[in-house]
Formats: structure tokens, C-alpha cells, sequence
């Protein structure tokens, strides 16, 4: 096809054009930048089965010739950026990559780079076009060799010699003049079914998946191009488009070739074009675009848009079809240019918002991943570690709140007060008789009542767990009191029974102390390990370096040696500076069993005072080994280590021996994985802030 002197009014005499020229100056910005692999922009993409007339279609709408003879019809994506200029008319044909043509992976931003020198001639537009398109259908070759290339006068040998037969990837043509509509068209390849050689059978879903691709995606209004050579039944495109648009509303259907039409099937396809059969919500246009024997000839656009209004006007079957204005490629250009209008107009604030919500949400993600590493690694080591030393003290400090480590701890250190409670000796005093039971004399009240912010639900709940204790009859007390006098005379207590008694209570309490120690220790070793673990994680050989760091087992030792050392003091003479306590104590006790004696009709004994003196002093010495005992816990465990972590976790980096032996350039080599996705990224982040400031210059 020749092009006239002067070219056949396009969509710049539409409505589209003196509406929208601002909005599809943004539209090809964004694509130049691929905002459409960041977000869904509107898009009018032209499909169908191969050698179904969409380059016909599209050369037709938009004024571009484009490849389409036997052996070169579109094998990759055709982008056609047409943007109105006062200069003279100019096109610049690039090549964007936008997936890996051997791993079929789509690339993290788009890479488009120009083909070719800048073109002055319409002319010459098919012919680079098609260079372009086999330098993308040859990626393994450097592209700048096909710009000048020479076709041989096969095309279809020409084009076997290819290393692959389609391609996701982009020709993208720009083209810029006084008589070019402002617009954005998307060619895709042809669908096919069959191909001639199996180890090809693979760009059959390739095609389909880059049609699907296109389509599904929500702004696409997708221009279904349908042959009338062949029944509608057997185009895939119709099936596609219906997949993917279930109401029809973005899709409409373009009938070509019909020209083609079997006498007998004017009924069908007349059902088709006035909505009684297939129907669309959009309906259907009709174009009848030049044959292969004008366009040998050379026709014009001029002279085929001239051919193709005396087709429709002369043909019984549409000169006498009421629907006119759905016959031809003007009427099919006014109806794109109201489509796309509005789908500019109501979707540029979606656009942006939603470029803002991906920029939003790559900055997260980039704040979720680890800090990049600095130069220096000795620097940079010493930053972590006191990064994570900082935590650990922060944690086990709880200055502020209770930390889940903190809530770990205490309920521990319960548990060790109910096991030490669990080795108290509880008193019956009184006969027992068949109207009443002996009276339980229990330090377990007191002791619990000396928790003022324990709730009555709180003591409670401990009273029922703390079940272990030894019951003494007022009678074993007193026989074991008579064993023990010898030559003591009556009224004296024998000071020996007394002490030896306590001491058979105190004996139970190392193992309590020893098990409260152990179970606090794992729960540091487990905390120390994940927070390094945390901090070093990345670094697999590092974090295993810190961990030799760890020296927990040396306080552990230290620990169970001083809370042993506790316990010696406890099982020994029974001691206390709390005179006034003590005395105060068994006073109370004294009085309430000499009331529970009387109430019995006894008189007091000497017994009585020998229960309220060891129920006096271990109402003490229980507060005192558990608070003491926990304490020491506390301070040589969890303090002790937190004020030390920092220095414990750089001493496998200081050999005195060799300082060079330990190789930080090496254990700090980020795992690849990371950097790769911190790379992604930034790239993300960089490609979606250039969107939005070019909108915002846009004035969106």
C-alpha cells in the first residue's frame, strides 16, 4: 500500500483526538516508562486468529503501515504510540524487552532502547518494523546487526531461519507529525493451533498466554477481530474474549474479510452484526479492508477507504442493513475514540492512587529487609552486635512494660514459690470426733497474703495448686517432743527438735531452686539464640561464630554455686535480724492455738509453743530463700549476661593468638537471595516514584 500525498483523515479528526490529546500524552509516557507493568492501564489491544486482518485493521485506524506479507505477519507485540506534532512526520521504532526470551521470566522494569535511526519517510516504516521484529525473534544475536538487514525474496524461508518464532517482548513505534492522531494501539500476535514442525508446538500456548495476558486485564478494550472466511464458532478469539469479559463490556468485535462471505451464510452473519447472535455489549463493527491483489497494486488509504464505502454501498446484503453506522472503519475509529476517552478520564486518579498503594507497599517491604552492608566489615560486625546486645538489654531490663521474656520469667519464678510452698508442714491440733474434725493450723494465708496485688482470685487459684505439704497431728508433735527432752524438765522445749524439725523442711527446698535455675537458663539460651539469630541471620557463618559467644552454661555454674551456697545457709542454725517479726508471729500463732485447744476443752501445752515457733519462722524464711534464691537468679543469669552479651559476643572475633584468623570479609557475605530482592526493590521503588512525578507534572 503507497501512501497519498495527502493522508486520509485519521482519529485526529475525532472527537477522541480534540478531547483526549492531553490524556494520551500521558498514556504513551506512562507506557515509554512501563507503568503497565506496575499497573493496569487502559489499553486498546487488537486480537484474533492469525491472518484474521488485524494489521490490516489496525494499518487502516491508524494510518501505519505495518508488515503483514506471507511469512511476516506479527510475531511479537506491536506497540504504536501516535502522538500530533507541528514538525514534520517522524518515526522511532525501539525494542523493549519486558520478559527473558529463555527463561520466559518476566523482567523486574522493562528495558526499551531505540532501533535504528530516526525515519523521515513513511515509506520505510514496514521494512525497519520488520527488522525490528527479527532482531527480537533472534535475542541470542546483538539487535544492532539486523538494522540494516537485507531480506532475502523468501519470506518464509527467511523467517524459519529465526531462533525462536514468537516473542512477549515489544516493537514499539513512535510516530510523531502534523497529520498523526494521538493515540495508543496494541497488535498481538496471531492465535494459532497448528504449526509445522513439533518442536515448535510450544509457541501455541506462548501465543495464547500473551493474548490472555493482554485481555484479562480489567482497562483493556479488547477489539476481537473476527474473519468472515471461516464460522465464528471456530475463532478462538471469541471464546477468549468471553473468558475474560464474561458481559461483553469491554469487548468489540470487528468483522473482516467480508468480502469472503459464502453465499448461504449472509443470514448468520447479518444475525451477528445486528446483536441476535454472539452477542457483545459493545456489538460488532464490519470493515472491509484492500485484498491481496489491491495491495500488490499498490493502493492508497485514500483509495481503500474510497473501495471499502462502495463495498457497503453496493452489496445487497449491507446496502440494504438499516445499521450503517457500524460498516466501516470511520465509524469503528469514532467509536474507539469514545471507548478510550472515557477509559483515560475515569481511570487516571485509579492509576495514580494505585501507583501510590505499590510504592507504599514496595517501601515496607524494602524496610522489612535487612540494611544493606557498609564498607567497612569490622565496622559494620561491631554495629550488629551492638544492635544486638542493645535488644537483649532492653528486653530483660523491662523499663517499660512486660515483655513476653518477662511474663516467661514469672511464670517460672510462681512455680518455684508453689513448689517451695508444697514443702511446708501444716498442723492438726484437737481430737478428732464424729461431730468435728481436728483444726488445720497453715502459714500458706500469710504467706500469701503478703502478695498485696494478688487478687482474692489470684490466691485463690495458687491455693488450689499448692497441694503438696506434711500434716502433723498435735500428738506426733507432742510424742516427738518427749523423745527429744531426755533430762529436759517440763516446760522447757528442747532447742534441738525445734532446729532439727525446720531443717527437715528446709532440705526439700534445693531441688525447687536448682529446677527454677535450669528452666531460667533455657529460656535465656533461647532468647540469646533468637536474638542473634535475628540479628545474623543473613549471615550464616557469622551467626554461627556469635553463638560460640554465648557462655550461659559458665553463669549457670556460677549461679547453682551461689544458690547452693543459700541453701547451706538455710539448713543450718535457724537465724533471723527480724526479732520484732518473729515474736509478733508466734504471738499470733500462740493465741490461736491456745483458742483452739480451749474450744476443746484442753489445757495448753508445751507443744503448742513448738507449732507456733516453726510456723513462725518458716512464715519468714519461706519469703526469705524464695525472694533471695530468685534474686540471685535474676542478677547473675539474666542481668549479669545482659550487661556482659556485648563484650561476650566480640571476644571470637579478637583472637590473641592470630586477629587475622577470622575472616569478616567473608562471614559477612550477604546471602545472595537478599540482595537480589533489595535490589528488585530499589529498582520498583526508583521505576514507580518516576510514574508519579510524571503524572504529577501531567498535572493528574
Amino acid at each position: 500500500m503507497t501512501f497519498a500525498k495527502d493522508p486520509p483523515k485519521t482519529l485526529e479528526d475525532t472527537q477522541y483526538a480534540k478531547k483526549a490529546n492531553h490524556y494520551i500524552e500521558i498514556l504513551n509516557s506512562l507506557r515509554r516508562l512501563g507503568a503497565h507493568h506496575a499497573v493496569d492501564l487502559p489499553t486498546v489491544v487488537f486480537c484474533g486468529n492469525q491472518s484474521a486482518g488485524k494489521s490490516s485493521l489496525l494499518e487502516a485506524i491508524s494510518g501505519v503501515q505495518l508488515p503483514r506479507s506471507e511469512g511476516t505477519c506479527t510475531r511479537c507485540v506491536m506497540e504504536i504510540r501516535l502522538i500530533e506534532s507541528s514538525s514534520p512526520w517522524e518515526c522511532q521504532i525501539s525494542l523493549r524487552q519486558e520478559y527473558d526470551d529463555i527463561t520466559e521470566q518476566q523482567l523486574p522494569r522493562p528495558l526499551e532502547y531505540k532501533f535504528g535511526s530516526i525515519i523521515k519517510s513513511p515509506s520505510e516504516v514496514e521494512m525497519m518494523a520488520r527488522r525490528a521484529q527479527k532482531a527480537l525473534l533472534n535475542p541470542s544475536m546483538n539487535y544492532q546487526l539486523y538494522v540494516n538487514w537485507i531480506f532475502n525474496n523468501n519470506n518464509i524461508k527467511d523467517a524459519a531461519e529465526n531462533h525462536i518464532k514468537f516473542t512477549k517482548n515489544v516493537v514499539c513505534l513512535e510516530i510523531k507529525g502534523p497529520k498523526v492522531p494521538n493515540l495508543s494501539l496494541i497488535d498481538l500476535p496471531g492465535i494459532i493451533r497448528h504449526v509445522e514442525h513439533s518442536q515448535d508446538e510450544k509457541f501455541i500456548n506462548l501465543i495464547q498466554e500473551v493474548v490472555e495476558d493482554y485481555i484479562q486485564k480489567e482497562k483493556s478494550i479488547i477489539i476481537a477481530t473476527v474473519t468472515c472466511r471461516d464460522e465464528i464458532e471456530n475463532q478462538a478469539i471469541v471464546g477468549m474474549a468471553k473468558k475474560v469479559d464474561k458481559e461483553g463490556i469491554r469487548t468489540l468485535g470487528v468483522l473482516t474479510k467480508p468480502d469472503t462471505i459464502e453465499p448461504g451464510e449472509d443470514e448468520i452473519w447479518g444475525m451477528i452484526i445486528r446483536g441476535e447472535a454472539h452477542r457483545l455489549r459493545l456489538g460488532y463493527y464490519v470493515v472491509k479492508n484492500p485484498a491481496k491483489l489491491e495491495l500488490s497494486k499498490g493502493i492508497t488509504f485514500e483509495e481503500a477507504r474510497k473501495s471499502e464505502e462502495k463495498f457497503f454501498s453496493t452489496i445487497p446484503m449491507w446496502k440494504n442493513m438499516h445499521l450503517k453506522n457500524r460498516m466501516g472503519v470511520a465509524n469503528l475509529r469514532g467509536k474507539l475514540s469514545e471507548l478510550l476517552i472515557k477509559a483515560i478520564e475515569r481511570n487516571l486518579p485509579v492509576i495514580k492512587k494505585e501507583l501510590e498503594e505499590r510504592l507504599g507497599t514496595t517501601k515496607e517491604a524494602l524496610e522489612k529487609l535487612p540494611e544493606p552492608i557498609s564498607g567497612n566489615s569490622r565496622i559494620e560486625c561491631q554495629r550488629m552486635i551492638k544492635k544486638c546486645s542493645d535488644f537483649i538489654a532492653n528486653e530483660t531490663g523491662c523499663m517499660n512494660q512486660q515483655t513476653p521474656l518477662w511474663r516467661e520469667f514469672n511464670k517460672e519464678f510462681r512455680q518455684f514459690k508453689i513448689e517451695i510452698c508444697s514443702t511446708r508442714p501444716v498442723f492438726l491440733v484437737g481430737r478428732a470426733s464424729d461431730r468435728f474434725s481436728p483444726e488445720k493450723f497453715d502459714i500458706l494465708d500469710d504467706f500469701l497474703n503478703s502478695s498485696q496485688r494478688a487478687t482474692k482470685k489470684e490466691k485463690k487459684i495458687e491455693k488450689i495448686e499448692i497441694k503438696g505439704y506434711t500434716e502433723f497431728t498435735e500428738l506426733d508433735i507432742h510424742s516427738s517432743i518427749d523423745e527429744a527432752k531426755g533430762r529436759l524438765l517440763s516446760g522447757f522445749i528442747p532447742y534441738s527438735y525445734v532446729v532439727n524439725r525446720i531443717n527437715e523442711f528446709n532440705k526439700k527446698w534445693r531441688n525447687p531452686a536448682q529446677a527454677c535455675l535450669q528452666k531460667i537458663n533455657i529460656l535465656m539460651w533461647k532468647f540469646i539464640e533468637k536474638a542473634i539469630q535475628d540479628t545474623f541471620c543473613r549471615f550464616p557463618g557469622l551467626c554461627t561464630l556469635m553463638r560460640q559467644g554465648i557462655l550461659l552454661e559458665q553463669c549457670k555454674t556460677e549461679t547453682a554455686n551461689r544458690i547452693e551456697f543459700l541453701f547451706q545457709i538455710e539448713i543450718g542454725y535457724p537465724f533471723t535480724l527480724d526479732e520484732v517479726s518473729i515474736i509478733e508471729a508466734k504471738a499470733k500463732y500462740m493465741t490461736k492455738l491456745h483458742e483452739a485447744v480451749r474450744r476443746d476443752g484442753k489445757t495448753p501445752t508445751d507443744t503448742l509453743e513448738v507449732i507456733a515457733s516453726i510456723m513462725a519462722y518458716f512464715s519468714l524464711s519461706f519469703k526469705r530463700f524464695t525472694d533471695n534464691a530468685a534474686m540471685i537468679i535474676i542478677h547473675s543469669i539474666i542481668d549479669e549476661y545482659a550487661h556482659l552479651i556485648e563484650e561476650k559476643l566480640m571476644t571470637p572475633l579478637l583472637d590473641p593468638q592470630d586477629p587475622k584468623e577470622v575472616n569478616l570479609d567473608e562471614l559477612l557475605g550477604e546471602d545472595p537471595s537478599i540482595a537480589q530482592e533489595r535490589e528488585l526493590l530499589l529498582q520498583r521503588e526508583k521505576h514507580l516514584q518516576e510514574l508519579l512525578t510524571d503524572l504529577r507534572r501531567s498535572g493528574v
